[in-house]
């Protein structure tokens, strides 16, 4: 038995709009979502953050540095770790500098037993600073922050410094 053509196309017009209207379209959502990255801001540790969703680690507070003292935080805990976004602030009391360095592990590690050439990181940190804020991106690695009133890049100065610092490490939404 042959079908009509008039069957036929309307059978393959119902396909046809059946395929086109199971594209993926954006699913509106009743809750808010501030900076479009997926997560609802109620779940959002960085609501108006597209990079940022999820706070992995925070560590605040204010120290005193002696000069040739640094002080350090792990920002990674295994080399396959990537996307995390590391952000700090860092506010130094009076006029005297500091360096905001990031260190490759290995790298660190000479700079802990002393190395004062030991390569670090340039494009997440920040030398002779008073005042800073980064937010970036990690690549994959293991990473050390470094707060550094030593002769490493910036030649510390007679007396110590007070200084105010905020370390995060967090996930995106894709992650």
């Amino acid at each position: 038995m042959q079908l009509p053509r008039r069957a036929v196309l309307a059978t393959l017009a119902g396909f046809g709009s059946g395929c086109l209207s199971s594209r993926r379209a954006a699913t509106p959502t009743s809750e808010p979502d501030t900076d479009s990255d997926g997560v609802p801001d109620h779940m959002d540790d960085y609501p108006t953050d597209a990079r940022r969703a999820f706070e992995d680690f925070h560590a605040e507070g204010t120290q005193t540095l002696q000069p040739g003292e640094f002080s350090a935080i792990a920002l990674t805990n295994s080399p396959q770790a990537s996307g995390k976004v590391l952000h700090y602030d860092v506010t130094v009391e009076g006029d005297r500098a500091v360096d905001c360095l990031v260190f490759e592990r290995e790298a660190y590690d000479a700079y802990e037993d002393g190395a004062r050439d030991a390569q670090f990181v340039a494009e997440y940190s920040r030398t002779g600073v008073t005042e800073t804020t980064l937010i970036r991106t990690l690549d994959r690695g293991e990473y050390v922050f470094s707060l550094d009133y030593t002769e490493q890049a910036t030649a510390p100065g007679e007396e110590s410094v007070t200084v105010t610092r905020l370390v995060e490490l967090s996930e995106s939404a894709g992650d």
